[in-house]
């Protein structure tokens, strides 16, 4: 069976959708379809849907996801979620312990805000209901305590803090990875280089360099329309329902990067609207928060996050 060698393991609203489509059009990639099969973050399954984002899996169903992988192709999936997932570093070092590991860090407010949206829009069980961002924030000690949205099954998902633990994070995944397995690249630098940043990950990988995709930007996150539209397009790309017609038809006279790219479009143009932005007063008091926390994690990666996050001005 084909096994995937290498992770984007997160963070999610950091450029993670944009590298898996340049490292999906690669000719010696081949990447999972879903992108995320969250399977190794056994801590955070607990939705028994199996339509569900974050529902368990068995090894052989897994594993099929690489099945139409060709025989040289490398495999890899993106499931943000394995960076702050307590028990997917150990349990991805088990399954495959010469693994390579992709981080992308963002600056923490910005992620946070980005973040709230998509928690916003993603489905009741692992979603958000409070739709201001700083009364969201404020909730977290309550949800700490079992206070947590109806029908929500992943309360720590609501954990709007822990997702920036960056050094921490990071610290879990060294204790299962030699450093030299895990490349940390930063959300800034890759959105205004993505050619630099690419040729990087492939010389990581292991890979041609020399190969380029089609770059664009991809999932930068919006507010949600309409939870309707959501749902109907949830419908379409995943096979559910009426969906299964319009997937099985779409796999059959477009190509898969056509259909990524068309995915794309009907998202930002149609399910989502513009993001609003961060109130000032609020994001300096988050960025004093986290300077202590940026500061360590600089450290770690031997970056200075503190001045290319613009926090010593703060």
């Amino acid at each position: 069976m084909n096994r995937p060698s290498f992770f984007i393991a997160g963070n999610s609203k950091s450029g993670t959708t944009a590298l898996f489509r340049f490292l999906d059009a690669h000719p010696d990639v081949f990447m999972s379809e879903p992108k995320e099969p969250n399977y190794f973050a056994t801590d955070f399954c607990n939705d028994p849907n199996p339509a569900g984002s974050f529902h368990p899996q068995t090894e052989d169903e897994y594993l099929a996801l690489f099945e139409p992988a060709g025989p040289a192709q490398l495999c890899g999936e993106a499931s943000a979620c394995y960076l702050y997932s307590q028990a997917a570093p150990a349990a991805i070092a088990k399954f495959a312990p010469d693994a390579r590991i992709i981080v992308i860090l963002r600056e923490p407010v910005a992620f946070l805000a980005s973040y709230h949206l998509q928690m916003l829009q993603n489905p009741v069980t692992e979603g958000e209901t409070e739709r201001d961002f700083a009364t969201a924030l404020a909730l977290e000690a309550e949800r700490r305590a079992g206070n947590v949205p109806r029908g929500c099954l992943i309360p720590e998902l609501l954990y709007y803090r822990e997702r920036v633990r960056y050094a921490h994070h990071l610290e879990r995944l060294y204790e299962s990875f030699d450093r030299r397995q895990v490349l940390v690249l930063i959300y800034e630098e890759y959105e205004r280089d993505n050619r630099a940043a690419y040729r990087e990950v492939l010389e990581f990988l292991g890979l041609d360099p020399g190969f380029e995709p089609d770059f664009e930007r991809h999932n930068e996150g919006a507010k949600l329309r309409s939870r309707r539209l959501q749902g109907a397009f949830k419908k379409m790309t995943h096979g559910e329902e009426w969906g299964v017609w319009v997937k099985a038809i779409a796999r059959t006279t477009m190509p898969r990067p056509a259909r990524s790219k068309l995915q794309q479009i009907v998202l930002e143009r149609i399910v989502f609207r513009p993001k609003p932005s961060v109130d000032p007063a609020l994001a300096a008091a988050l960025r004093a928060e986290f300077a202590p926390e940026m500061e360590r994690c600089g450290e770690l990666i031997e970056r200075d996050l503190i001045g290319l996050w613009g926090y010593d001005a703060s």
